[in-house]
C-alpha cells in the first residue's frame, strides 16, 4: 500500500481521542449504567486504567521491534502465515466495528430525528463520505479529526454546563453501585471500548515511531477516560441510575432536558452537530484501517480499487441486524466488552513469545 504519509502528534491525538470519545454519544451510556448502577462514572475510570495497562504491553512490543508496525511484528514473531491470519482476524473485527457502529448511529438518529428516512439511505450517505476521506488516505483523515476535535469537545462541554441546573448529587447514591467487585469486573471488560488506540500501531511509522506512539496513546486514553467519567457523572446526577439505564442515547436525552426560557431551548441541535461529525469520523476510521490492514497483508500498493468492495462489506454488516435491540444486545455488547480477546490478547501473546524466544528487531541507528 502507498505510504500513509506523516501525521503530527496533535493530529494523531485528536484522531484517537475523537474516535474513542464518540462512544459517549451512543448506547454505551445506558449500558454501563445498567451494569454498574451509580458506580458507572468511576467504573469507566477502571476501564481507563485497564486500557493503560494493555497499552503498556503493546508499547513494549513496538519498542522491541523499532521501525516495524504491528503487522510486521506479528509476521516476524509468528511467521508470515500465522502473522497474516491474526492480522486478517483484526481486519475483520475492525470492519465489523465500522458496520455495527454505523447501524447503531442510524437506529438512534431514526428514533430522534429522521423517523421516516430509509435506513439504507442514511447508511449509503455515511459510507459515501467515508469513501471520499478514505480515498485521500490516513493523513487526510487525521487532519479532519484535528479540525473537528475541538468543536466536538466544546459542543459536549456546552451541553454539560447548560444542564447544570438539572444536576442532583443525591442521585449518585448509593456510591458503591452494585458493589465494588461488579464495578471492577465490568470496568475491566469494558476496556474494550478504548481499543482504537491500537489502530495507529498498524501505521506507527506514519507518526514517527514507537516513541511518539507512547505519548499519543497515553494522552488519548487519559483524555477519553476523563470525558467518559465527567459525562457519566453529569448524566447520573440528572437521571439517576433507574431512568438512566433505560435511555437509548443518554447524552442526547441530557441535551433535551435543557430549558432556561423560550429563547434558550432545543439545544440538542448543538449536540447533533458533534454527534454526526464524530460518528462519520468513527465509521471512517474503522473502515479505512480495515482497508489498510488488508492492503498490508496482501502487499497491495494502491488501496483505491478496494474502496467500493469494503464499503459494500460495511453496508452488509450495517444492514443485517433486524432491529436496534439486536444491534445493542449482540453487536455492541461484543464490541464494548469482549473485543479485548481479539485486540489486546494476541499482542500480549506475541510479546511473551518474543521475550521467551529472544526475538527482537534491530536497534535504531545502530
Amino acid at each position: 500500500m502507498n505510504s500513509e504519509g506523516k501525521i503530527g502528534t496533535y493530529e494523531a491525538i485528536c484522531f484517537t481521542s475523537l474516535v474513542m470519545i464518540n462512544k459517549i454519544f451512543f448506547t454505551s451510556v445506558g449500558g454501563i449504567v445498567y451494569q454498574t448502577g451509580t458506580a458507572a462514572w468511576y467504573a469507566t475510570l477502571i476501564s481507563c486504567l485497564t486500557t493503560l495497562m494493555f497499552f503498556a504491553f503493546i508499547y513494549l512490543l513496538l519498542k522491541r521491534f523499532p521501525g516495524k508496525d504491528i503487522l510486521q511484528i506479528y509476521e516476524a514473531v509468528l511467521g508470515k502465515l500465522f502473522g497474516k491470519i491474526v492480522a486478517l482476524v483484526i481486519c475483520s473485527f475492525v470492519i465489523f466495528n465500522a458496520g455495527s457502529t454505523l447501524r447503531e448511529f442510524v437506529e438512534m438518529i431514526k428514533v430522534y430525528n429522521l423517523p421516516y428516512t430509509p435506513t439504507s439511505m442514511i447508511i449509503i450517505t455515511f459510507l459515501s463520505v467515508s469513501m471520499i476521506i478514505g480515498y485521500f488516505g490516513l493523513q487526510t483523515l487525521a487532519r479532519v479529526c484535528a479540525l473537528c476535535f475541538l468543536p466536538a469537545i466544546i459542543a459536549l462541554t456546552v451541553i454539560l454546563l447548560l444542564a447544570a441546573p438539572e444536576y442532583d448529587p443525591n442521585l449518585l447514591k448509593p456510591y458503591g453501585g452494585y458493589g465494588l467487585i461488579t464495578s471492577m469486573g465490568h470496568g475491566f471488560m469494558r476496556s474494550s471500548a478504548y481499543f482504537e488506540f491500537i489502530l495507529l500501531g498498524f501505521a506507527v511509522n506514519a507518526i514517527g515511531g514507537y516513541k511518539f506512539y507512547k505519548k499519543i496513546g497515553i494522552s488519548s486514553i487519559v483524555i477519553t477516560g476523563a470525558v467518559f467519567s465527567i459525562s457519566l457523572l453529569c448524566y447520573l446526577m440528572t437521571f439517576g441510575y433507574a431512568v438512566g439505564s433505560e435511555n437509548i442515547s443518554g447524552i442526547f436525552e441530557l441535551s433535551r432536558s435543557i430549558y432556561f426560557n423560550r429563547f434558550i431551548e432545543r439545544v440538542e441541535s448543538i449536540f447533533l452537530f458533534a454527534w454526526v461529525i464524530s460518528s462519520v469520523i468513527s465509521t471512517t476510521a474503522s473502515y479505512y484501517f480495515g482497508l489498510l490492514i488488508y492492503s498490508k497483508v496482501f502487499t497491495i500498493k494502491d488501496h483505491k480499487p478496494l474502496l467500493i468492495p469494503f464499503a459494500i462489506l460495511v453496508f452488509i454488516i450495517a444492514i443485517l441486524p433486524e432491529s436496534m435491540q439486536v444491534v445493542s444486545q449482540v453487536n455492541i455488547t461484543f464490541l464494548r466488552q469482549y473485543s479485548l480477546f481479539i485486540i489486546y490478547v494476541p499482542a500480549i501473546i506475541v510479546l511473551l513469545i518474543a521475550v521467551i524466544f529472544r526475538k527482537k528487531g534491530r536497534v535504531e541507528n545502530a
